[in-house]
């Protein structure tokens, strides 16, 4: 029933990687797949279900063991609870989400209840493994906090879900205020955040924090179009260098990381996925796709060597002090 491609089982079969989920105790994949992003597992692609459920099951082959969701990418939920209700359901670990807002106001405890059992009905599933507040804003993080984790924690006592996470609206908050004040706040077991090499703030403000509070990290926005749209990457170079951000000669106007891709490397996409991977603090980097070769490549490019050191450095020096959200 199930369909692998056995040429890329074989290439990275044994090279998969684990790291432990902060305190969940989870043992997740370094690289998970994500049901967002352009594609939404082929919605916006017009990929056909069958060939996502064949991506899902080569996903599971390769040892991926984490798949992030929500209620809001249209039917996600409902595919993935078609492909995974004939598999063993100690393979994979689910995490979805929802926004804890409706019409400009915070959900209310029976409206926050309905939304995870429509997420179980969707996902033919009796238990979601991590819950996640999705997208919070500033404004919406205190009603979060009050309102709502209450209501999570009696699910989770309930078995409904496992662990409670929480997820930031990036583009709005580049320097991840409402992610510090969660991880503070010690409620959230889990935290996702954008994390890139054009943006590396939560080296210095989230990842510190998670560390000493044993909070598991998902990285999103490792890469979006500035990392794998070379005009996009031109723009948003020549803009940084514009406002003063960076001078004009710390990298060329054209095609300004191509010095990253070399022995062996073959693209800018594949670079960014190696630096966010690189790092401690990371538990998993998410990647959206509903296409069997690019997994591979992304695959291939987080399990694969590290950037060289001196690569590295120099990402450090220019960008490392940027908050803004430049991952778009």
């Amino acid at each position: 029933m199930m369909l692998f491609d056995l040429n890329l089982r074989n290439q990275v079969w044994l090279r998969v990687k684990y790291r432990t989920l902060g305190r969940t105790g989870l043992s997740v994949s370094l690289v998970s797949l994500g049901s967002g992003g352009p594609s939404q597992l082929g919605q916006n692609t017009g990929v056909p279900e069958p060939e996502i459920h064949k991506l899902l099951y080569t996903a599971l082959d390769l040892g991926m063991n984490l798949i992030d969701t929500a209620a809001g990418y249209g039917k996600s939920e409902e595919i993935l609870g078609r492909a995974l209700k004939t598999i063993d359901r100690n393979r994979y670990y689910i995490a979805t989400k929802t926004r804890p807002v409706k019409e400009n106001r915070i959900l209310s405890a029976s409206e926050l209840v309905h939304q995870v059992e429509t997420s179980l009905k969707r996902l033919q599933l009796d238990t979601i493994d991590i819950f996640q507040f999705h997208g919070v804003k500033r404004n919406e993080y205190d009603g979060v906090q009050e309102k709502l984790v209450p209501t999570a924690q009696k699910l989770k006592s309930q078995g409904k879900i496992r662990f409670i996470g929480i997820t930031e609206m990036y583009f709005q908050d580049g320097d991840h205020q409402v992610l510090q004040r969660a991880v503070k706040d010690d409620l959230f077991d889990t935290v996702m955040v954008g994390y890139n090499l054009l943006n590396q703030t939560a080296e210095k403000t989230v990842f510190p924090l998670c560390d000493t509070n044993q909070v598991g990290v998902l990285v999103m926005i490792a890469v979006r179009k500035a990392l794998s749209r070379i005009k996009v990457l031109e723009q948003t170079v020549a803009n940084l260098k514009e406002k003063g951000v960076i001078p004009k000669e710390a990298l060329p106007d054209k095609n300004p990381l191509g010095w990253l891709v070399k022995d062996g490397l073959d693209s800018v996409t594949a670079a960014a996925y190696k630096f966010v991977a690189a790092h401690n603090a990371v538990s998993t980097v998410i990647t959206g796709t509903s296409n069997l070769s690019h997994l591979k490549s992304n695959v291939d490019a987080i399990l694969g060597p590290p950037l060289p050191v001196e690569d590295v450095t120099r990402l450090n020096d220019i960008f490392g002090n940027i908050s803004e959200s430049l991952g778009n």
